[in-house]
């Protein structure tokens, strides 16, 4: 029984009848939940008549709180007014029954009488009750109201921020509930306490003004109006999840009223690379870069450094795509600049290309995929412009010039110094299944040199995977259907006879999985399976071990990006389908590896040429330069009979390219292409370009055991260990840079009094330098002190690095080091 109910019991041990007026009628919903035993409640409203016949004649030993929603009448006016006198009035005051409810004491009154509309809601009095705790104060109470207003945590600054983030939607409800509810002059009190905000006619609008001002000028070591814990506020504002959005609403409007933009320009634009509150110092510093790159006034390491310092900003995921493109055009521009284009033999262009060359394509590709993604390229234009002529003009069409004259120079096509893929069954494939092992194959149409590059990287990055890769010599031409035939196990292969282009191993067509299926299970007694890979992902692990437990060789095709670079309506999107391709075979090889493949390989049937820029007609070779029977042709090559060129194709026969046929081949020299009707030409292949010719083999193994640790990471010791001013500025150190098995560690920072209390504001940092520089991997953290850190003046404060704890949102601690704080001041901040 509550009090309330206690109250009522008691008045009706003494009377039949109790009238209860209610001015404003906000009781009725709270009568109703009271348990009464025996006692009759009653809504009256002009029924009286019918009541006093009740409570007179039907029921006069009965019980009754007779319930009127309006102030009481006069008794000359009140139809009831006998009834009245000759029993009571229930008169509950309305503060002493809430202190009541709430349990607080009577020394808490002023609370609920000065803040009153604020308790004429039950659903917020429950919210206010069930954060309230026993020893609470009159500031804790009033700031635990404010929160329950805001729909927010009962600390100030998380009241603030939901404040603003009101303001960010251009809303008023909460605030015009704190005014409602008597508690705005208070509120700007504290704010003055708090932050040093201070104002005849204060407003939320003016005071996310003060605090943005505030936080611009201490980030640009100027004086600022309002005090630090301002600057902290702002800070956590900023990089917290669930109120960043707004943030960034409220930094558009503020960067506006305070006119940010002019105010750039009268600083060094470097002074801003800490710097992320407003957007347009994000679009200045990428303006400088895009400058500094065109103008080569930057180098790769500076734009390197600088692009990390600025993918910690809140702004980044709206120009992720424009750094990378500024980092990948840097690093392109730069390896073009010291290139070194001579090729004096076959050996040496494919030596060339697997150990150097290929990174120029790798950084083309990262380059156009990133400049594809942006929405606004107006300013990028001038660079991406130079970045393609760079790559076209000095590096592309010099090799590709420099390496067809040693093509133009082969007697026989094969290497020395690389496997041709018309061994892979023999080299690659035989030797697992002479040794009774199951051997997995992925064969991923299009996946050049380049591409196999980074994908090895991948999966070198997965825990337990190990990933070696190498290269081998494609067929020429090198298109799909002799590429595929090649990696079949074989005694001859032939084309056919026709103007089809179709290839035939030991006189079985290749084209479809069912023909390579046919020729698999010839030479492996039927112990070889093909699928491809949508077959494979769509197994669950139990599936899939039950299917390869019957088999000792599984071929899986892929294709993704020659489905995309063949399609001239697609072919654009070539280098976002490698992304694509990349995500999908790492995801594919863990899923074989749950089905129990231990031995993977993953190849390709050939590489490609891409040039983002449209073509000009000097690009194309004339229709004329070759005459005789063409019966199959492409835009990189031509099979025919008694074929006839000029100086600017390759001719080979089909045996010196390793075939069992009388066809002829022309090949375009260099990165020509040949006149067609209806195909694509920025996206080709089937010539004898490096980046057609140069393929991976990538070789993967599982371990037992797990092989992946994150980086190590140091506080650098300093002479002295006593903090004196508003900030803590202190020097981690990577250890060692990450590699596929050295990852990545993301550390919380923050500063503690003894008791547990952070005092500073909180970063976060990304350990994730790969420089073998020790003095690159060195990280400078500045940590601003709140008002809590003047309540631990003199003590000892403890810096503390947390990690995250896998699978939940809680952190562990992993390194500390102990300070002494000893400032002379309050508050202030001493630059």
């Amino acid at each position: 029984m509550n009090k309330l109910e206690q109250l009522i019991a008691k008045k009706f041990e003494e009377h039949r009848i109790l009238f209860y007026y209610d001015e404003g009628g906000n009781s009725w919903i709270e009568l109703e939940t009271l348990t009464l035993p025996e006692i009759n409640l009653v809504y009256v409203d002009n029924n009286e008549f019918t009541i006093k016949y009740r409570i007179l004649r039907q029921e006069p030993k009965a019980k009754f709180l007779l319930y009127f929603p309006y102030s009481k009448p006069k008794l000359e006016e009140n139809w009831l007014a006998d009834q009245l006198l000759a029993n009571a009035e229930l008169i509950i005051d309305p503060v002493y029954m809430i202190l009541e409810e709430l349990g607080l004491g009577i020394e808490q009154k002023e609370i609920v009488a000065n803040h009153f509309h604020f308790f004429q809601s039950k659903s917020r009095q429950d919210a206010l009750k069930r954060i309230l705790s026993a020893g609470d104060t009159l500031s804790n109470i009033r700031w635990k109201m404010l929160a329950v207003i805001c729909n927010s945590e009962y600390l100030w600054d998380e009241v603030l921020m939901s404040l603003l983030d009101e303001l960010a939607l251009e809303k008023k409800e909460k605030y015009l509930l704190i005014t409602k509810s008597s508690l705005d002059n208070w509120f700007w009190e504290q704010m003055k306490k708090l932050l040093g905000y201070q104002s005849l006619n204060p407003s939320l609008k003016d005071l996310c003004i003060d605090i943005f001002n505030s936080a611009y000028h201490f980030a640009l070591g100027e004086k600022i109006a309002l005090q630090m814990e301002a600057v902290y506020l702002l800070k956590k504002y900023k990089e917290s999840n669930r109120h960043q959005e707004l943030y960034l609403t409220l930094a558009q409007r503020c960067s506006n009223w305070l006119n940010i933009e002019r105010d750039l320009y009268s600083h060094d634009w470097k002074n801003f690379l800490d710097i992320d509150y407003f957007e347009v110092i994000e679009q200045k510093i990428i303006s400088e870069l895009t400058t500094g790159i065109l103008q080569e006034i930057l180098t790769v390491d500076e734009v390197i450094k600088i692009v990390k310092k600025r993918k910690q900003s809140c702004w980044l995921k709206n120009y992720q795509n424009a750094y990378s493109f500024l980092e990948n055009s840097a690093y392109l521009l730069s390896l073009i600049k010291t290139l070194n284009p001579a090729i004096n033999s076959f050996e040496e262009g494919l030596r060339k290309y697997k150990e150097h060359f290929y990174k120029l394509d790798f950084y083309y590709r990262k380059v156009i995929f990133s400049y594809q993604k942006i929405e606004q390229i107006d300013f990028l234009q001038e660079l991406y412009t130079k970045v393609e002529d760079h790559y076209l003009n000095k590096y592309l069409f010099p090799i590709s010039v420099a390496f067809s004259e040693q093509v133009s120079k082969l007697k026989e096509y094969r290497s020395a110094l690389i496997p041709s893929q018309y061994e892979f069954w023999q080299k690659q494939i035989k030797p697992y299944l002479d040794t009774g092992k199951k051997i997995f194959v992925i064969i991923s149409d299009a996946l050049r040199y380049e591409i196999g590059t980074e994908l090895n990287k991948y999966i070198r990055r997965e825990n337990k995977f190990q990933a070696e890769i190498f290269s081998a010599l494609s067929v020429l031409p090198s298109y799909t259907q002799l590429g595929m035939s090649a990696l079949l196990p074989h005694a001859e292969i032939h084309f056919a006879e026709d103007n089809s282009g179709t290839v035939l191993v030991d006189g079985t067509k290749t084209q479809n999985l069912n023909n390579r299926s046919k020729i698999l299970n010839e030479k492996t007694n039927n112990r070889a399976l093909v699928m491809n890979d949508a077959n494979v992902m769509s197994m669950n692990s139990e599936e899939s071990k039950k299917l390869f437990r019957n088999y000792d060789v599984i071929y899986i095709y892929h294709n993704k990006i020659d489905a995309m670079g063949d399609d001239p309506r697609t072919e654009t999107q070539v280098f976002s389908a490698a992304e694509t391709a990349i995500e999908e075979i790492v995801r594919l090889v863990k899923k074989l590896s749950s089905g129990n493949a231990t031995n993977i390989i993953i190849t390709t049937d050939h590489g490609f040429l891409y040039q983002h820029k449209a073509l000009s007609d000097s690009d194309f070779l004339s229709e004329t330069e070759v005459s005789g029977k063409i019966l199959y042709k492409t835009r990189r090559f031509i099979l025919g009979e008694d074929l006839h060129t000029t100086s600017n194709m390759l001719h080979f026969s089909a045996r010196q390219l390793g075939l069992d046929s009388e066809l002829e081949i022309i090949i375009p020299r260099a990165n020509y292409r040949i006149p067609m009707q209806g195909s694509g030409s920025k996206y080709v292949h089937g010539g004898a370009s490096l980046q057609e010719i140069v393929v991976p083999i990538i070789k993967v193994n599982k371990k037992r055991e797990s092989d992946n640790e994150d980086v190590e990471v140091d506080i650098l010791k300093q002479a002295g260990k006593i903090i004196t001013t508003g900030q803590l500025v202190v020097t981690l150190y990577q250890r060692e840079p990450i590699s596929e098995k050295k990852k990545a560690i993301l550390l919380k920072i923050g500063l503690y009094s003894s008791v547990g209390e952070l005092i500073s504001e909180e970063k976060y940092v990304n350990f994730d330098n790969s420089s073998e520089n020790p003095r690159d991997r060195e990280i400078q953290v500045a940590l601003v002190l709140s008002a809590k850190a003047d309540k631990v003046n003199s003590q000892n404060v403890e810096l503390r690095l947390e990690k995250p704890i896998p699978g939940t949102n809680k952190y562990q601690t992993y390194l500390t080091e102990t300070y002494t704080l000893k400032r002379s001041f309050s508050l202030d901040f001493e630059l």
